[in-house]
């Protein structure tokens, strides 16, 4: 009896663990679409939590941009004797004062109100740059994932082929049998479906390599089977010429022209004196009376030409650079928009005349050469030849279409995506 009890109770502890981990399981086994692979990108890409850090730096630096410098504290003996008979007593001789004060530096304002600005540049230059980072992630994974897809479509196509041959093959077996075929044709069809595999393996390899690139972003939820087709993301370029200052590439260019902006008034302001005030209570001894002292001070600039000029002059050459830097990215950024459309309408006319006018009439005539073989009236090595221009036709339209995914998907987190 307990025996039986013992078995009972671990069979049920079976059923209870496979309960609880059976969701667990079909999370793991849940397809990658997509949109899936995007999310997971946004949320496990280490390049996000990078430049979020670096988005909280720069918010957090722009309160004390401009703020004061912290006070000092005096604390100090004046007139302390070194010699005679009072030397080193601090009550006998009346100008021995024991000191306590603050002292506070101000900076002019030009120069606070500059930092500010450079603090505020700052801001705006990382937050950008995470956006442009943001978009690269999901570039990169649509890339990836686009690759693991019409790979694993190209495989699936020589699977076809392959089942093709080994049904050419039966009946090939059936004819040599009936004295309709020569035992040369089986040779001949081994040896198609040999070269096929190889060509098969490369493809594989292929498929395997789209998906290290995939785990690169998303990680080992790239082992999952893809689920979906491929995603027809929209381009309508009409007015993305007018927006192009928009991109986030552009605003980070921006910005980093606003930052060497600020530094060069940060660094003209060095001309303008700053000033300081100090306030501080001299004690002496019961027998004479305390005193306060309140002095301020004021920088010199009199040596603008060796000291504040060559630093005015070389924040000016970094803003110079970081203009011209600007142009080249939104000249680059013109070239590529609109080599990209070009590109993009060249595909789309390929792929149609592949569609209407290459696979009808490369599936045509393998029907007829198939039509013609099974009446006795071809080889079957013209036969299989047919299948596989069959085939490479397809294998063409896979990959016409690959590369219009892959180059609108480029242009659409580029140029549509960037500029929402």
């Amino acid at each position: 009896m307990s025996a039986f009890l013992f078995a009972r109770r671990a069979c049920m502890g079976v059923l209870a663990a496979a309960f609880w981990a059976a969701p667990w399981l079909a999370a793991q086994a849940q397809p990658l679409t997509f949109e899936r692979a995007q999310a997971l990108a946004e949320q496990s890409a280490p390049e996000n939590l990078a430049r979020q850090a670096q988005v909280a730096s720069a918010q957090q630096a722009v309160e004390p941009a401009d703020a004061l410098p912290d006070p000092k504290l005096i604390l100090g003996v004046d007139n302390l004797p070194v010699e005679g008979p009072d030397r080193y007593t601090l009550n006998r001789d009346f100008m021995t004062m024991r000191r306590i004060g603050l002292m506070q530096e101000v900076p002019n304002g030009d120069k606070r109100l500059a930092r500010r600005h450079l603090a505020e540049a700052s801001v705006v230059r990382a937050e950008a740059e995470q956006r442009a980072m943001q978009l690269e992630i999901q570039r990169q994974t649509a890339a990836s994932w686009l690759d693991v897809y019409y790979a694993e479509r190209s495989v699936d196509l020589f699977d076809r082929l392959a089942r093709q041959i080994d049904m050419l093959r039966s009946t090939v077996q059936a004819r040599i049998a009936g004295g309709n075929a020569q035992p040369g044709e089986l040779l001949e069809a081994d040896q198609q479906a040999l070269a096929l595999q190889d060509r098969r393996d490369e493809l594989s390899r292929d498929a395997a390599i789209a998906r290290a690139k995939l785990r690169r972003w998303i990680g080992n939820e790239a082992d999952q089977p893809l689920s979906g087709d491929a995603p027809d993301l929209s381009l309508e370029a009409a007015h993305l010429k007018q927006r192009m200052a928009s991109h986030p590439e552009l605003r980070a260019a921006s910005a980093r022209v606003g930052e060497a902006s600020a530094e060069l008034d940060e660094a003209i302001s060095e001309k303008t004196p700053d000033w300081g005030v100090e306030l501080a209570y001299n004690n002496r001894d019961n027998q004479f009376g305390d005193m306060l002292m309140v002095q301020f001070t004021f920088d010199l600039p009199m040596f603008v030409g060796t000291r504040q000029g060559p630093r005015i002059d070389s924040k000016q050459q970094s803003l110079a650079q970081m203009e011209a830097e600007q142009e080249v990215l939104l000249r680059a950024h013109r070239a590529d928009l609109e080599s990209g459309l070009a590109e993009l309408e060249q595909l789309r006319k390929t792929l149609a005349r592949t569609e209407n006018s290459l696979i009808p009439l490369a599936s045509k005539r393998a029907d007829l050469e198939l039509a013609a073989y099974q009446a006795g009236n071809s080889q079957l090595g013209a036969v299989i030849a047919t299948q596989r221009e069959l085939i490479e036709a397809q294998l063409r339209q896979i990959e016409q279409q690959r590369k219009l995914s892959q180059l609108s998907a480029g242009l659409h987190y580029a140029y549509v995506e960037g500029l929402q």
